[in-house]
């Protein structure tokens, strides 16, 4: 006979407790495996909705770019016909395409995220509509202190127009935010410490060699927040582009002698039509030698024997030459938020964010090799369009559409520069207020650190050589 044993009391309740910890080791398992596929499904949508939005609004900018390139030929051909009264409404509505075109360019860009199942983002929505107003009720009124106008209208009722457009995009939600957006009321390009997101970073990760690299004696010679030098004022400009995706236009006064003098210069003939009035002064569209330039913001391994030394992206070969040059390009912040299955602290939601970022740029060429810009004046030159670096865009260290860093320069800023750290707003949530606080930059011996950290190892202060992804932080902090 078999004789049958009976489990004790006490080890049945030993192997149950054991079933309920696997059990629950087995639940967190499935669920952080559904977060996981949950997480690289939706940044692969954000990857989608980026690069399909960028590039609608790059094509948008060529098709743009054709059209007053084709609208100054149909002035060539009204100097040769004699009909000088139209080229005035010829020109009006070259101003008018440098606003609607990108506009109709943003709008797609909308369309292709929401297409690729990305939502509107409200904090998008909301800057986008608050914009509107600055460009209805602030724009048309603000002078300088010479009481010249800060933003003249490009053409009467510009500004009207101009945030009517925005509003009726942000009407439908913003899902794509235009990371290369240049505001007028934005601060001018200068050095100044507190306009760099990097200074802020170089202070919470302890960038010692930020400072040795960037600005050597500014961890002795700070005193307090009176010590900074004032920021830039908005200077007087001519409002030709549009701010979000502009073309990088100017608008030039002459006849065509000139553009036809230049060309034969460049070793190059260009004929738009026979045409026996060509001394004959006309406002011509063309492309600012200050954004249409050389393409230095990338470099070529070739003509660069050390180009991880610079600060451009580095790529292999070198691009024809007809493609070779810097000139209007869109760049396009995606930003999808996430809740997790797995519960935070106290059984609390879990939501993460997804940020995409991407860029693009309408590329064309004339009589096969020459640059589109090549002869100054806008012809329809553009083909087609194509994904580029981000590092290789117009686009800000920080994005135009980092809202955090946004509110922090436009709003908090201004009030630290009258107050210090000492004022109310720094007390907030702002990440950028907190590194210059008592904790961090304001607290002397924070900065004392880095002088003595700079002292013994400023030797270490040196780009590595460039290798596994163009460097040893695997390369550029935002170039994919």
């Amino acid at each position: 006979m078999i004789k049958k044993q009976k489990l004790k009391h006490g080890k049945t309740g030993q192997v149950i407790i054991f079933l309920l910890i696997v059990l629950v080791a087995l639940f967190f398992v499935v669920i952080s495996n559904l977060d996981l596929n949950k997480i690289l499904h939706v940044k692969s949508l954000t990857r989608h909705a980026g690069d399909s939005s960028a590039l609608m609004g790059a094509r948008w900018q060529g098709i743009s770019l054709n059209l007053i390139g084709n609208l100054n030929v149909m002035k060539a051909m009204a100097l040769s016909f004699g009909y000088t009264n139209t080229i005035e409404s010829i020109t009006e509505v070259q101003a008018r395409l440098c606003f609607t075109g990108p506009m109709t360019g943003f709008l797609g860009a909308q369309q292709a995220a929401k297409h690729n199942h990305i939502y509107s983002n409200p904090a998008y929505t909301e800057r986008i509509h608050q914009h509107a107003e600055i460009v209805r009720n602030i724009y048309p009124f603000q002078t300088s202190p010479d009481g010249q106008p800060l933003f003249p209208e490009p053409y009467e009722g510009c500004w009207n127009d101009y945030a009517n457009m925005l509003d009726i995009i942000a009407s439908d939600g913003i899902a794509a935010g235009p990371d290369n957006a240049r505001f007028y009321n934005d601060y001018p390009e200068s050095w100044h410490p507190l306009l760099m997101p990097d200074f802020y970073e170089a202070i919470r990760g302890r960038i010692w060699c930020w400072f040795f690299i960037n600005s050597p004696n500014l961890l002795e010679d700070y005193d307090n927040y009176t010590w900074w030098p004032p920021l830039p004022d908005i200077a007087n400009q001519q409002c030709i582009n549009s701010e979000i995706f502009g073309l990088g236009l100017s608008k030039i006064e002459t006849s065509l002698v000139d553009f036809s003098s230049k060309s034969q210069q460049a070793g190059t003939t260009i004929e738009i039509l026979p045409i026996s009035q060509t001394n004959i002064m006309v406002s011509w569209y063309c492309y600012n030698s200050d954004v249409w330039s050389t393409w230095d913001a990338i470099t070529s391994e070739e003509n660069t024997p050390e180009p991880y030394l610079s600060d451009s992206f580095p790529i292999n070969g070198q691009p024809k030459q007809c493609y070779d040059y810097a000139g209007a390009d869109t760049a396009i912040r995606i930003q999808a938020d996430i809740t997790r299955l797995t519960p935070g602290p106290k059984g609390s939601d879990v939501v993460n964010a997804i940020t995409w970022t991407a860029a693009a740029k309408p590329f064309g060429y004339l009589q096969e090799t020459n640059r589109p810009n090549d002869f100054s004046i806008v012809l329809p030159a553009f083909h087609d369009a194509a994904l580029i670096p981000l590092d290789a865009s117009s686009a800000p260290a920080s994005g135009a559409f980092d809202l955090e860093w946004r509110e922090h320069i436009e709003l908090h800023l201004p009030i630290y520069a009258q107050q210090g750290p000492n004022a109310p707003i720094m007390n907030n949530t702002c990440w950028y207020c907190a590194q210059l606080g008592f904790d961090y930059w304001e607290n002397p011996s924070f900065r004392n650190a880095g002088s003595s950290w700079l002292n013994a190892n400023s030797w270490k202060c040196t780009i590595p050589p460039s290798g596994g992804g163009g460097g040893s932080g695997g390369g550029t902090r935002r170039g994919h």
